[in-house]
């Protein structure tokens, strides 16, 4: 595996286990909000847990741009080199939608598939709220 991989998913893991070490120590409290797991605490053990996990996020992402930087350069070299345009008959399409709460955000490779999209997350996020109403009743 590469650096760039290992190296955020090994601090993610030291925070991970941290969280975990003021959870057993009584440091920290676990609970359950709707299906999502809440930790709470106060203690430094928790605290370091939480800024290290927030570290790994932060190193993955700049070791991902400085790769990126590293693509770039080699690409420059191939600048004035004669390249073909992609077919049209085996273009790929591409698209998703991101739930945040009952808000749909959508995405696609072009604005039909984008559309489309939208159109699920909506439909999604009305049997999402159909199903909680339901429950709770």
């Amino acid at each position: 595996m590469n650096a760039r991989v290992i190296v955020p998913v090994a601090i993610f893991v030291v925070g991970i286990a941290l969280i975990a070490a003021a959870v057993a120590t009584g440091e920290a409290e676990v609970s359950l909000l709707l299906v999502f797991p809440v930790i709470s605490g106060s203690s430094g053990l928790f605290v370091l847990g939480t800024v290290v996990i927030l570290l790994s996020f932060v190193v993955g992402f700049a070791l991902m741009a400085m790769g990126q930087l590293e693509v770039s350069r080699a690409d420059i070299g191939r600048i004035g080199a004669a390249s073909r345009p992609p077919a049209k008959a085996g273009q790929t399409r591409y698209g998703g939608v991101v739930l945040i709460g009952p808000v749909p955000i959508a995405f696609g490779s072009d604005q039909r598939m984008a559309l489309i999209m939208l159109v699920v997350g909506i439909v999604i996020a009305i049997v999402a709220l159909g199903l909680l109403i339901f429950l709770a009743q």
